[in-house]
């Protein structure tokens, strides 16, 4: 048996509303084999427990693990050589970087995400367009990764049958490949297809992966269902993950309305929105999150509330890639659970979801005092209870309360307080305002120390990035070649496939500025 006493100035236990949360002053948490046990003051806690090792002390803030709710990669595609583009023209250029074996790739990302004070990750994970979607020697590597650095994950291997890199209101793939010369659409459309495959070989695959990892098998892992977008996916496929989240009681994450040409090509398809189509087809509910949502209507945001279906927000992410804002506010308006994650990279390039948590605090200041914007205990909501139920984990993390499994982060106070803060200043608003990874000393997974005083306890990482490094640093092979190659010599396709489609703005959800 093991136990510990995790002390801090401040415990913050859970936010209870939007301008509140439970908060243990000179408090610690008891937690015993993994679950935690007690929380309360330390002084009582500490006499009635005297030979408990202590982690922490009274310099330190401890709260509940973070958890990324949307993550594809450790490696961003920037570090491979992909430069920050449209989300169109940048799913092409990523089909020029270079392998990288899955394994190491998440193991990279492991490391970023604990040092910042990240506990938990949905995984939304694809070899990549042109490779095979989904197999179980890849979920073995992905899932070892997290397992051998002691983080939780939820692993959600990314489906896709149609469409993956082309959607817009002049059609998908086969609509973008007729306007090719003939021998570079033959050869675009064989490169697509290797990645799709019926529902018939796709299901029995994600069979085997749920049996070996879902139902509770580990207690670090779930997996979740990840129909890849909604014009990636035909109804046949939709639907069929819908049935196979039913049938082992799991989560379903889907990328939705990232960008307008989505959201156009759902118009021209169905004459409505992918969300709304998703409806039609009955996939909606409590289990469903859906990312990014930027292009999200007034109607869609109402048949979310209705249907209980979750937003995933990738603030940094949609900047970076020219996708815009997401509704955040009214989001928040209409009671939509709404979680947070970095996607393939935050805004510097990293996995630091303190750094998120203040881009999303701060990007949805409207102007004016009528507009009221989200509060830092929502933000921080939103990157643990929220982010917790939406990975599938809900029942065990996401708070510090008795019966809940010992996820935490010992936040050092120094850099927050000094030289000084007011103490009328509430702790979740120092931490969400003033909170950076530097500050993360000491990271918990189930009550194992995962990092203690800033160092992995797993990891060798040193030896991680030297192998990473020595996989890289060699000849593109000759399949990554004709991959360049390709991505090459489609690019001005898919440029013209897309100009000119933009609409004029509509009404906004929100306004920043105006031209008069």
């Amino acid at each position: 048996m093991t136990e510990t006493l995790v002390r801090g100035k401040h415990v913050i236990c859970k936010v209870t509303g939007r301008n509140s949360a439970e908060v243990v002053s000179d408090g610690a948490v008891l937690q015993r084999d993994g679950l935690i046990v007690e929380v309360g003051g330390y002084d009582d806690l500490h006499a009635r427990n005297p030979n408990v090792e202590v982690v922490g002390g009274p310099n330190y803030v401890v709260m509940p693990g973070l958890v990324n709710d949307h993550f594809h990669v450790g490696l961003t595609p920037f570090q491979l050589g992909a430069p920050d583009l449209p989300l169109e023209l940048w799913s092409l250029a990523r089909v020029g970087t270079r392998y990288i074996d899955p394994y190491l790739d998440q193991l990279y990302g492991a490391v970023q995400m604990i040092e910042t004070g990240t506990t938990t990750v949905q995984v939304i994970h694809s070899p990549g367009r042109g490779y095979r979607s989904v197999s179980l020697e890849v979920a073995d590597k992905v899932i070892k990764a997290y397992q051998d650095s002691g983080m939780r994950v939820s692993y959600a291997p990314s489906i896709a049958d149609q469409n993956s890199m082309v959607a817009g209101p002049a059609g998908g793939e086969a609509a973008f490949a007729a306007q090719f010369p003939g021998e570079l659409a033959d050869r675009f459309t064989s490169f697509m297809s290797r990645s799709y495959a019926p529902v018939e070989e796709v299901m029995p695959i994600l069979e085997e992966i749920c049996s070996k990892y879902g139902n509770n098998n580990l207690e670090r892992v779930r997996v979740t269902m990840a129909p890849s977008n909604v014009h990636r996916c035909t109804d046949e496929m939709l639907v069929a993950l819908k049935e196979m989240a039913t049938k082992y009681s799991t989560g379903i994450h889907i990328h939705l309305q990232e960008t307008v040409y989505q959201k156009l090509y759902g118009l021209a398809a169905w004459n409505k929105t992918p969300l709304q189509h998703l409806h039609d087809l009955g996939f909606l509910g409590p289990e469903v999150t859906c990312g990014h949502s930027v292009w999200a209507t007034e109607e869609d945001i109402e048949l979310m509330a209705a249907t209980g279906t979750n937003v995933c927000h990738n603030a940094s992410s949609n900047l970076r890639l020219q996708s815009g804002i997401a509704p955040l506010g009214r989001l928040l308006e209409a009671g939509i659970k709404v979680a947070i994650g970095s996607d393939e990279a935050g805004i510097n390039d990293d996995k630091d979801l303190f750094q998120e948590m203040r881009m999303v605090l701060k990007l949805h200041r409207v102007p004016g005092v009528d507009n009221i914007p989200p509060t830092a205990y929502q933000v921080l909501e939103m990157a643990t209870v929220n982010g917790a139920y939406a990975s599938w984990f809900g029942d065990r993390i996401g708070t510090l309360e008795p019966g809940k499994r010992a996820d935490m982060v010992l936040l050092d106070l120094r850099n927050i307080e000094e030289p000084y803060l007011d103490p009328e200043v509430s702790v979740v608003d120092a931490v969400v305002h003033r909170g950076r990874s530097i500050d993360v000393d000491t990271v918990m997974v189930d009550g194992e120390v995962v990092m203690r005083d800033k160092e992995l306890t797993r990891i060798n990482k040193d030896d991680l990035f030297k192998e990473i490094k020595e996989s890289l640093d060699r000849p593109l092979s000759t399949q990554e070649l004709e991959r360049r190659e390709l991505s090459r010599l489609v690019e001005p396709h898919l440029r013209r496939f897309y100009q000119g489609a933009m609409p004029q703005p509509g009404a906004p959800h929100t306004n920043y500025n105006a031209r008069s």
